[in-house]
């Protein structure tokens, strides 16, 4: 059984020794995992390791995402996994056609905002004494599901998506406890718990959606919705949209069952930011739940290759070599 590894202790020491990684803590040894069954490492905090353990890491197809810094900005490093030239082109082929580009687009984020919608009708089927201030804006949201399908250009369907938002996140505000001080979407930093648990999370996701992306023969920096940017994989960045209001119901769920609370934060200059007590259940949950994600990611970038190759009378793309990746935990 394929797994994440997350590592977030101080004053270790990552080796690899016959088939495992192996822990030192002042030089006395901790713990040892068998490679085989790693799929991906996540690491926060002091952890040293030298360049041949990250070359190993790459030779078993372990890919390792690095949280570092007061804002947990993200550094990936992915294994040497075999691509696919002729599916990159394809996919770079329709990314420079505005009306192929923009049928993608509109596709996902109609499924984001229906599914924005669907969350908050869900809540006020579930929180009754919220329904009457949830009805009108799951109301507007889906409206703007049938606005999306009709938008003309990128720059309309990104007013479209941006109106979505903000009504949905105002919406919360009707049911969110008031101590968790939720005031609308924030980030760079975040500036209250929620907001903080959901740019932690997007973060995970998007390196989710990268591996998978990889894996597909695909490559995450050329998208549809979100333009080239330096150092941005905006392929990456489209497929997250659709899954942020499954992650998010997830999100809000955690603070509603008291698996973190309002005191597991600190108020810094840098923002609100997790203490170390709430990032072991925050991760510890986080992986319990990350199976249905990576099953969604995995679709999502299958059906997204699938279209290119249909909508390009190369259907002998997607096939066959594509069942390498049935299985969304193979690595």
């Amino acid at each position: 059984m394929m797994t994440t590894l997350y590592i977030d202790r101080k004053n270790l020491r990552l080796t690899v020794e016959n088939q495992a990684a192996v822990f030192y803590e002042n030089d006395t040894r901790t713990a040892t995992v068998p490679l085989h069954i790693i799929e991906r490492i996540c690491i926060k905090g002091s952890l040293q390791l030298n360049a041949s353990v990250l070359g190993k890491l790459g030779e078993h197809g372990i890919g390792v995402l690095v949280l570092s810094g007061k804002q947990q900005q993200a550094a990936l490093m992915m294994p040497n996994t075999k691509l696919d030239a002729r599916r990159r082109t394809l996919q770079h082929t329709q990314a420079q056609d505005p009306e192929a580009a923009l049928r993608i687009a509109k596709n996902l984020i109609a499924e984001k905002t229906e599914r924005q919608a669907q969350l908050l009708r869900r809540i006020g089927q579930t929180a009754l004494q919220h329904a009457h201030r949830l009805h009108r804006p799951a109301e507007q949201i889906q409206a703007l599901v049938q606005a999306v399908a009709a938008a003309p250009d990128s720059d309309s369907l990104r007013g479209l998506e941006g109106a979505a938002a903000a009504c949905y996140f105002q919406a919360w505000q009707s049911f969110l406890p008031a101590s968790l001080n939720f005031q609308g979407r924030n980030r760079r930093p975040p500036r209250d718990p929620l907001n903080s648990i959901l740019s932690l999370g997007y973060t995970l996701l998007h390196f989710e959606i990268v591996r998978h992306l990889h894996l597909c023969g695909l490559d995450p920096c050329i998208g549809f919705y979100h333009n080239l940017q330096h150092g941005r994989e905006s392929l990456a960045c489209d497929l997250l949209e659709p899954l942020r209001p499954q992650y998010d119901q997830w999100a809000i769920d955690l603070f509603r069952q008291h698996t973190l609370q309002a005191q597991d934060f600190s108020d810094t200059p840098q923002g609100c930011r997790l203490k170390k007590s709430g990032r072991l259940r925050y991760y510890r949950a986080y992986e319990e739940h990350a199976k249905t994600w990576r099953t969604h990611i995995h679709q999502a970038c299958r059906r997204l290759l699938n279209h290119l190759c249909q909508s390009t009378c190369q259907p002998e793309l997607a096939l066959g070599e594509l069942q390498l990746w049935d299985n969304p935990d193979a690595g």
